[in-house]
């Protein structure tokens, strides 16, 4: 199912119609100015390795792994948290540079710099 967005800066698919209890689209913002997109995205409980970043043919794929395990020696007496599976895809209206994709995770909250291309970014006119 896709969404559209009434804003300049991307368009945001929903994540795949068989979404489950295990797979859901996380919570996101996505800014933008005349050099950049700025996307944050939330991934509690998701470490490093278990992030993984595509980007193809101007759509960035975000997916995350939270898997939950039971210390040795111990079992679940009481369980709210699960493994869960992120999935969140944006097409972006703009080309951006590939090549200088940045992104950092740090406390649960992914931030991906997506530098625009040259063509892409506005200009002014001067009228003679």
């Amino acid at each position: 199912m896709n969404t559209t967005c009434h804003t300049p800066t991307c368009c945001a698919p929903s994540a795949t119609s068989g979404v489950t209890e295990s797979l859901r689209k996380p919570l996101y913002n996505v800014h933008g100015g005349t050099d950049a997109y700025e996307v944050r995205v939330e991934l509690p409980g998701v470490p490093k390795n278990g992030v993984k970043l595509d980007f193809d043919d101007n759509i960035l794929t975000v997916r995350g792994e939270r898997n939950i395990s039971v210390p040795e020696g111990m079992r679940t007496l009481h369980r709210e948290l699960s493994p869960l599976s992120y999935l969140l895809r944006l097409r972006l209206n703009a080309p951006v540079e590939e090549e200088k994709l940045v992104a950092k995770l740090e406390d649960g909250v992914l931030t991906i710099a997506l530098p625009l291309k040259q063509a892409a970014k506005p200009r002014q006119i001067a009228i003679q």
